[in-house]
């Protein structure tokens, strides 16, 4: 951002707005559309059709785009720290390059590594987002500011209302029930699947191929469930077939050997 001072107004006017709407969005209509069955991410949850294909499409682009953001400031700290001198955005030279690269490449195959590496990603995402995310995102800003509040001279003080403070403390106790019960349910989920997770870089079908080996408890997949019970159905009869045709062979054979006797 080239001005600082424009960021508050970017955010509370338009960042903000769009990010309540499109979770608002998201998190009723998906409560809407499966209640209380939603299983881990939401997009997870459609059937097997386009409306997934087209939700996954969307999942990438905003991965990369992430990726990319967030990649960027963590490359260009670590080059900075390293080789200071490299780490213009604005220098085209073919060291400054050779640099940029010795630090962006090894970071990409970490990324890869680390999330190949544990077998239970998801769930993993779960643990860090509901452990760091409010003390970073709520947590943290409050306590900075606080500090910020008291370290300030008179006239430097921002005004706070008994309002803005009572707000911040609610946010405040909102974030640490969070982050306390979210930790203790992400720990609880992995531990009880432990048994089922496998090892690293184990390749997990769920959710991504449409059979009922890999995806019998997907949404859409009730047919599964049908044709397993369908199949039982004609093991049973074929087993009492089986077994009558024995039962009848066995008497016949008896009232053989009696009527010969």
């Amino acid at each position: 951002m080239k001005d600082p001072r424009e960021l508050p107004k970017a955010y509370v006017k338009i960042s903000a707005p769009f990010q309540l709407v499109a979770f608002m969005i998201a998190g009723v209509g998906g409560y809407y559309y499966l209640g209380d069955k939603v299983d881990g991410m939401i997009n997870e949850n459609l059937p097997f059709n386009a409306t997934l294909q087209v939700a996954a499409a969307c999942l990438v682009i905003h991965m990369l785009i992430s990726y990319l953001i967030k990649g960027v400031v963590f490359c260009r700290a670590i080059l900075t720290k390293a080789k200071e001198k490299y780490a213009n955005p604005d220098d085209q030279r073919k060291r400054s390059m050779a640099a940029w690269n010795a630090v962006v490449i090894p970071t990409l195959a970490c990324a890869w590594l680390f999330a190949n590496l544990v077998p239970f990603f998801g769930d993993a995402v779960d643990l860090l987002g509901a452990s760091f995310t409010p003390l970073s995102c709520w947590v943290m800003p409050i306590v900075m500011f606080v500090r910020y509040y008291v370290d300030a001279d008179e006239e430097e003080r921002p005004k706070v209302s008994i309002l803005e403070w009572i707000v911040m403390a609610a946010e405040m106790a909102l974030g640490l029930v969070l982050m306390v019960l979210g930790t203790k349910s992400a720990i609880e989920t992995i531990v009880s699947k432990w048994q089922v997770y496998g090892y690293p870089f184990e390749c997990h079908c769920q959710g991504l191929w449409s059979t009922c080996a890999c995806s019998a408890d997907h949404y859409g997949m009730d047919w599964c469930e049908i044709t397993a019970l369908a199949n039982a159905s004609l093991a049973n009869a074929s087993a009492m077939g089986a077994a009558l045709a024995n039962s009848s062979l066995g008497s016949a054979i008896a009232g053989n050997l009696t009527g010969s006797s």
